[in-house]
């Protein structure tokens, strides 16, 4: 099947990143290995890097080429160029195919494999990669410009496949500007299935119209993909929150079945330690949580924010046609159905999963109350036994120190009665010694007296006569009587002066 001056247009788009700045970025090595396949014309060589700003050097503000690899079709021409969207993104506008003024472009559908060598369309996709629209254009040869429905249809799918190597059907069809329109893609699976656009011209209208506003339809796109990239990421999100979500009440289960069977022992604060443990545990889990659904609503505004411009582009590209909003349905339908249905599913989703954060917040309070319950009941049965151990320490030493002070009375007794016992034998010892110096006194007294009037044992001394009925004594008797008085007197004499003396030093 035949057609006239198809074109192939690419619009990539990617966020802008401190560390992939210049011609390292991954946007431009993706145009680069396009290219390789085409020409040997390359972007990345020419790209004039400043600061802030990556352009072509001026006045230049495409790079123009002709592939020199397909000598066995018509002469094709394209171009590419790199734009800097002020938002945060760079942008990549690519064309291949042929000139609508020469009417020697009428070529077969098979053609088409040669704008996409070696599959090298799409791009692939990244984390910071927004997303990609393939727009081919191509005018109905005059034979089939009646054709309508499933003939129109045919020679779109016939297209698809000649330009990817692979079999689809469209997932929306409709007018645009009187022309047909194919859109092959699903918006909720942009990396698996890339937004292919396949517009069939009936005459010049649509084609003119393309021209006048291509530029907020450059813009247009962007938008969509970078509503389109938000809702894909919060599909990630999702699962991440739903994963958590799901797996909250059979932790919540596993604590409160420890608690209801925990006993909480001061001696013991295992129990504590593990209800401690999963309560930061789920503190961290809610702090993730929380982060999760923040992304979300950064997301859905995201969405929001992006819905609004896309909108706007739809009433600027009609200020600029000057016709209805009617006219641009086509592009109208994602502005008013599918980014609508996007942001209803996040709202729900959100919606739902804030139970969850209300739910983890509850469980936190009541676990670290339950902890501090627990903690306090153990703090004070441990201060009631260390009061009570306290108590019977210090009766112990009280008793230890009433054993000992009895223990040393009764040694001072024993040694007071010890002392008393010695003292008696010492008084009785020198009792005896002054019985003992008394009797020798005695004795050394008596042998005294006795020496001093043993002289006078040899003087005679008559037996009593008739003439001398009364004798005297002997002299030894008188001299030892004399001396015997002598002795005691003079004992008393000295007894009581001595005594006398004693009670005057007392």
């Amino acid at each position: 099947m035949s057609i006239f001056a198809p074109n192939l247009y690419l619009c990539a788009y990617h966020l802008r990143e401190d560390d992939t700045q210049g011609d390292i970025h991954p946007l431009w090595k993706n145009c680069d290995r396009l290219l390789s396949h085409l020409t040997p014309t390359r972007l990345i060589p020419v790209l004039h890097i400043t600061e802030n700003r990556i352009l072509l050097p001026p006045p230049q503000t495409e790079i123009p080429f002709t592939p020199h690899k397909f000598p066995d079709i018509p002469k094709m021409e394209g171009f590419i160029q790199p734009v800097q969207i002020p938002e945060d993104s760079y942008g990549v506008f690519f064309n291949i195919g042929y000139d609508d003024s020469n009417p020697a472009n009428t070529v077969e559908i098979p053609v088409l494999q040669y704008f996409n060598p070696q599959q090298i369309l799409p791009f692939p996709p990244s984390q910071y990669f927004l997303g990609q629209t393939l727009l081919l254009t191509l005018n109905l040869t005059p034979e089939n410009q009646d054709l309508k429905g499933a003939k129109l249809t045919e020679i779109a799918n016939q297209c698809y496949q000649a330009l990817f190597s692979q079999n689809n059907s469209p997932s929306r069809l409709g007018e645009l500007f009187c022309s047909p329109i194919f859109e092959y893609g699903n918006p909720r699976e942009p990396d698996k299935s890339p937004h292919t656009l396949i517009w069939l011209f009936r005459d010049k209208i649509a084609d003119r119209n393309l021209s006048k506003c291509f530029q907020p339809t450059f813009d247009l796109f962007f938008y969509r993909h970078k509503i389109t990239k938000a809702f894909q990421d919060s599909r990630e999100i999702y699962q991440q929150l739903k994963q958590y979500y799901l797996s909250l009440d059979p932790s919540l289960d596993a604590i409160q079945i420890q608690i209801d069977a925990a006993q909480p022992d001061p001696q013991d604060n295992t129990y504590l330690q593990i209800l401690k443990t999963q309560l930061k545990q789920l503190s961290a889990d809610s702090l993730i949580y929380d982060r999760l659904l923040r992304k979300m609503k950064d997301l859905l505004n995201t969405i929001n924010i992006n819905l609004n411009n896309y909108n706007d582009k739809i009433e600027q590209i009609c200020a600029i046609l000057g016709t209805d909003k009617e006219e641009l349905s086509f592009w109208r339908h994602f502005g008013e159905q599918t980014a609508p249905q996007f942001r209803g599913q996040i709202e729900a989703d959100l919606s739902y999963f804030e139970q969850g954060t209300g739910l983890i917040s509850q469980a936190v309070s009541s676990i670290r109350a339950i902890v501090e319950i627990d903690q306090a009941q153990c703090d004070r049965t441990w201060q009631q036994q260390e009061k009570e151990q306290e108590e019977r320490l210090q009766e112990q030493l009280r008793q230890q120190e009433h054993n000992f002070l009895e223990q040393l009375h009764q040694q001072d007794q024993q040694f007071q009665k010890q002392l008393e016992a010695d003292r008696e034998q010492d008084e009785e010892e020198n009792q005896k010694l002054r019985d003992q110096i008394e009797a020798v006194s005695v004795g050394i007294a008596a042998g005294a007296i006795m020496a001093s009037s043993s002289g006078l044992i040899t003087q005679p001394w008559g037996f009593p006569s008739r003439d001398r009925l009364l004798l005297p004594p002997h002299p030894f008797i008188i001299a030892l009587a004399i001396s015997s008085l002598c002795s005691v007197g003079a004992w008393w004499l000295t007894k009581k002066k001595i005594e006398r003396k004693r009670n005057q030093d007392s």
